[in-house]
């Protein structure tokens, strides 16, 4: 039996779906992305909005998309549940502690990498803030976090995800 796609235990990488490795990163799994034809990642990503306004995050060098914006989150680890994830990712992209309020939608997007056919699978949860004071992760894939108006938002350099994030705002009616 031919499968098109990998299983999600199969295979995984360290890679954000919007974010491409460069060439020397040093991240443990990129052998494993670069030796594989097809890799299927899970991510947990939140959308938090707060005050009329929704919080994203800069990529840094580490990534193919240095200087653009995304949603804060990032890679299920093996074995964590994802709803726990979202947590953690925001907690050390951006220092504030959320609570999850559950799943806003499932995004699923193919796309290339050094010759690999990526098929990410992101969960966008809605999250609220709880505690904490905004920081900013040093030496990760993000370098920045900001609030930003949905208007001005869309005016912005957007992965793929920060502008589903910007749409779904608006179609649930989060400002």
């Amino acid at each position: 039996m031919n499968r098109a796609w990998p299983s999600l235990t199969t295979c995984c990488v360290a890679a954000g779906p919007d974010v491409v490795l460069m060439a020397g990163y040093s991240d443990p799994l990129l052998a494993e992305v670069v030796s594989k034809p097809e890799v299927q990642r899970l991510a947990a990503y939140a959308l938090i909005v707060k005050d009329g306004k929704i919080l994203l995050c800069r990529l840094t060098a580490l990534t193919g998309s240095a200087g653009m914006w995304t949603l804060p989150g990032g890679k299920v680890e093996f074995g964590e549940h994802p709803d726990h994830a979202v947590v953690r990712e925001v907690l050390e992209e951006t220092g504030l502690k959320v609570s999850n309020k559950g799943v806003l939608t499932v995004n699923s997007e193919l796309f290339h990498f050094t010759g690999t056919r990526m098929h990410a699978v992101r969960l966008i949860y809605r999250v609220q803030v709880e505690s904490g004071t905004l920081q900013y992760e040093k030496g990760g894939t993000t370098d920045v976090c900001e609030w930003f108006t949905p208007e001005e938002a869309r005016k912005m350099p957007l992965v793929s995800l920060a502008k589903l994030g910007v749409r779904l705002v608006k179609e649930h009616g989060l400002i």
